[in-house]
C-alpha cells in the first residue's frame, strides 16, 4: 500500500469504527512516507479527537474496520510538545536491508568504511528531465552490519527523511556497489532529530556521522 492508500485506509477505520475525529487539517498526521516497495512496523499517525477516547478502545476498534496486512500495535495520549504530537516532523528513520542472496558480512562492513571515510559521496537524481545532486554522507546517519550464522549480511542503517534531504535504502545500498533490485527494505524505527529518543532503542551505535 502506498502512502495515501494507508492514510485512507486509516481514515475510512476511524470513521467506520465510529472515532470522534476532529474537522481539521490535523485530524489524520502521518509520519514520511514508506519507500516503494518497502515494509515497516514503525509507522505512526495521531489521530485529533473531539472527545476523549480511551487508547486501547480506539486501537481495538480500528483493527475491526482496517484493511488486511494493516494494523494499530499499539496507541497512547501523545503528549503537548513530545515528538509524539506530530509525526511528519520525524526525519532520521531507521531500517533492516536483507538481500535474497547476501553478500558477506566482512564485505559490507569494507565497503561500509569506505563510504564513511568520504567526505563527500555524490547522489544524482534525475526527475521530469531535472537534475539533483545530493551528497550521500550528510544524508546516512548510522550503519550496522548483521551476520548471520553463515556470514551473510544483514544491514541496520539510519537514513534522513526529512526536509534537510532524504535518501532511500536501495540508493544507500547501490551506492555501496551493491543491486539495489536483490534487497529487501524494512523500516523498524523513526527518530526526531531534535528529541534524540525514539520508541524503542535502536541498538545502533557504529558510524555515527560527526555531530550527530
Amino acid at each position: 500500500m502506498g502512502h495515501a492508500e494507508v492514510r485512507h485506509a486509516l481514515q475510512h477505520a476511524a470513521e467506520t469504527a465510529g472515532i470522534p475525529l476532529s474537522d481539521s487539517k490535523r485530524a489524520l498526521v502521518m509520519s514520511p512516507p514508506l519507500p516503494p516497495g518497502a515494509t515497516s512496523e514503525a509507522e505512526r499517525a495521531t489521530l485529533e479527537l473531539t472527545e476523549p477516547m480511551d487508547p486501547t478502545m480506539m486501537r481495538r476498534r480500528m483493527n475491526t474496520a482496517l484493511p488486511a496486512g494493516l494494523r494499530v500495535e499499539q496507541s497512547w495520549i501523545a503528549q503537548p510538545g513530545s515528538s509524539d504530537e506530530n509525526p511528519a516532523r520525524f526525519d532520521e528513520a531507521v531500517y533492516l536491508v536483507a538481500w535474497r542472496d547476501a553478500p558477506h558480512a566482512d564485505e559490507v562492513r569494507a565497503r561500509l568504511w569506505e563510504f564513511f571515510a568520504a567526505p563527500e559521496v555524490k547522489l544524482t537524481r534525475v526527475r521530469e528531465k531535472k537534475t539533483q545532486e545530493l551528497n550521500a554522507r550528510t544524508l546516512v546517519f548510522a550503519a550496522r552490519v548483521l551476520a548471520n550464522h553463515d556470514g551473510a549480511a544483514r544491514l541496520l542503517v539510519t537514513l534522513s527523511v526529512g526536509p534537510q534531504g532524504s535518501i532511500r535504502p536501495d540508493e544507500f545500498v547501490q551506492l555501496l556497489g551493491f543491486a539495489p533490485d536483490a534487497m529487501h527494505a524494512h523500516r523498524v524505527d523513526l527518530h526526531q532529530q531534535a528529541w534524540r529518543h525514539p520508541a524503542r532503542p535502536p541498538g545502533i551505535t557504529a558510524w555515527r556521522r560527526p555531530g550527530a
